[in-house]
């Protein structure tokens, strides 16, 4: 039987997972990209390989973040003192983590989708 700091940590676990999982692809894709980027792809191509490399670069951010916020919840809920704090993103409540993580995925999602639409 799993106690309930348990399941968290569990979830938290699974979150920096699936993170890892999003720095991989977004990693993929970015390479794809240079594959056109190296091509001799018309401007109005080329203006939407811009356009990706702008929305992965901060994807690659927001993941960074993410993961890093997932890892300081982590802590607190193990009651190691946290000091970090960060007046733009809270990081030591577990239900605002879990609301940024649904977020994070629905626009990850929503990228991955338009990628895919793009490429040949």
């Amino acid at each position: 039987m799993t106690t309930p700091t348990e399941e968290l940590h569990q979830q938290l676990n699974s979150w920096k997972e699936e993170v890892n999982e999003v720095r991989n692809e977004v990693k993929m894709m970015r390479e794809r990209l240079e594959q056109i980027n190296l091509s001799k792809a018309s401007r109005e191509v080329m203006t939407q390989v811009e356009h990706f490399e702008n929305r992965l670069l901060r994807q690659r951010e927001v993941a960074d973040e993410m993961h890093h916020d997932i890892k300081q919840c982590a802590k607190k809920l193990a009651d190691t003192p946290v000091t970090v704090v960060h007046d733009d993103r809270p990081v030591d409540d577990f239900d605002t983590i879990q609301t940024r993580m649904e977020i994070f995925q629905k626009l990850y999602v929503a990228l991955k989708e338009d990628f895919n639409h793009f490429m040949p």
